[in-house]
């Protein structure tokens, strides 16, 4: 089937935006085991690491939903949408897709809130680095507001193709059924190259 033209158009931000948080993480895990190092060996502490990995693990998490919908990773059950006719199951795909959106917008919203309080109250971490809390937080809700512009584009993109009758409707929005997760698996086997070396 042909590419789906909200991933085409949006899936380098959100693929980027994701990379930038697995490098947050990769740089988290190697400030930390410098720590335990330097612990370990001269009696030294960084200071900080636990601090700002949570820190790098919101934002990270916050940017990976994004992410996570535009691979159509989120956990649902498609047991019994398999057994429905393609007209109701695809409703049923509409539906999971406008729950995702009004979830991610409660989040982005929330989120957004709480940065506000953060800067109204010149809060600040617990810690003795003093972090003023709204720097962080304004990575995280930037994650949450990216989720919550794809999600709500992608809803009613799924909502255009329901009332058009598109076919394409289960493929770019529905549960993936266990036939696509193999297929993916044997793709991105093939591109790294593995089992060359046994044939």
């Amino acid at each position: 089937m042909d590419d789906n033209p909200l991933e085409r158009i949006a899936g380098p931000v959100v693929r980027f935006a994701a990379l930038l948080g697995g490098y947050a993480i990769l740089g988290v895990a190697i400030f930390v085991s410098l720590e335990v190092v330097l612990r370990r060996t001269v009696g030294i502490s960084l200071q900080g690491a636990d601090e700002f990995g949570g820190y790098a693990l919101a934002g990270a998490a916050a940017f990976g939903f994004a992410y996570t919908l535009l691979l159509r990773g989120h956990t649902r059950i498609e047991l019994v949408l398999e057994l429905l006719p393609r007209r109701i199951a695809g409703f049923f795909d509409v539906l999971a897709m406008v729950a995702i959106a009004a979830m991610a917008v409660f989040l982005a919203w929330r989120g957004w809130s709480v940065m506000m309080e953060s800067v109204e109250f010149k809060s600040l971490s617990g810690t003795p680095s003093q972090t003023p809390l709204w720097k962080p937080q304004a990575v995280w809700v930037a994650g949450l507001c990216l989720f919550a512009l794809y999600a709500v584009l992608a809803a009613l993109h799924a909502f255009w193709l329901c009332v058009t009758g598109s076919e394409k409707l289960h493929h770019w929005y529905g549960a993936k059924s266990l036939e696509e997760e193999i297929l993916e698996e044997k793709q991105s086997v093939a591109s790294r190259g593995v089992g060359k070396e046994t044939e």
